[in-house]
């Protein structure tokens, strides 16, 4: 046998040729009941009966789900839980002590009580004594004078007692934002 006097087009349509008989021979064998179903419903419509139970002939007369049931049941919704309308819920107002707090974190507390950390530092490293602190306080004191007879200048002369490198009386403490 002398494959020299084959072309590569004349192998490629042969294999084709070989190619497609093979399919049109083997896929009919493997697939012969999808394609007399395909075939089957080209012709008409299938059909779409549901296939008959023994049992069917028991729950005839029984009552189906409702309409906003589904096959298991209307859903129930969890203990102590139930549904709102968007127009039925709204937020509550606050507490006094919820907006006291929340001014203490927002508002100019944090600011002074900052201040009063910075200037502690410089006493410390200076070897600063109550005199230095008056002096540095008056800055502080005149920049937040919204503090002066509030709630906050109890709890920030509480932070300056507690972080104070020396004593100082209750006295001296009202007298500082005076």
């Amino acid at each position: 046998m002398v494959f020299k006097s084959f072309t590569w087009q004349e192998f490629l349509v042969t294999a084709l040729i070989l190619a497609s008989i093979w399919y049109l021979v083997v896929l009919p064998l493997l697939y012969r009941h999808k394609l007399k179903d395909w075939l089957g419903s080209r012709k008409g419509k299938p059909d779409l009966r549901p296939v008959r139970c023994e049992w069917d002939e028991e729950f005839e007369n029984e009552p189906g789900p409702q309409e906003d049931e589904g096959l298991i049941g209307k859903s129930k919704l969890p203990e102590g839980m139930s549904r709102l309308g968007m127009n039925m819920f709204g937020f509550a107002q606050d507490r006094p002590e919820e907006i006291q707090s929340r001014e203490l974190q927002q508002g100019p507390v944090p600011d002074v009580i900052e201040e009063l950390k910075r200037i502690f530092v410089i006493l410390e490293r200076e070897q600063g004594g109550k005199e230095d602190f008056m002096a540095l306080f008056g800055l502080v004191k005149d920049k937040y004078t919204a503090i002066r007879d509030t709630p906050s200048e109890r709890a920030l002369n509480e932070f300056i007692r507690d972080n104070a490198l020396f004593p100082i009386s209750d006295e001296e403490l009202t007298n500082l934002w005076n």
